[in-house]
């Protein structure tokens, strides 16, 4: 599996700040964070990894495409909010 430069926690930063909140589901292993957008009404669910490591490249596409499909950001905006969360 590919990994990205970019990290969990920094993805995670760049998700709060586009409006989401975060909450990490345990009650059906294995325990998952649960990314909402109310504005929209995305969701977005990615395995709960350490802020310090890297994103595997398919969760940073899934949330790309997340992303641009509800239009909360388009991908040039997002890759550059994601550089200056690093």
């Amino acid at each position: 599996m590919n990994r990205t430069e970019v990290s969990y926690g920094q993805l995670d930063a760049v998700l709060r700040s586009l409006g989401f909140s975060c909450r990490l589901y345990t009650a059906d292993p294995p325990p998952t964070r649960v990314y909402e957008h109310k504005e929209t009404g995305t969701t977005v669910m990615l395995p709960p990894f350490p802020d310090d490591e890297k994103v595997l490249d398919y969760h940073l596409t899934l949330v790309r495409v997340m992303l641009d499909n509800y239009g909360i950001a388009d991908p040039t905006a997002f890759a550059a909010q994601l550089q200056r969360a690093g």
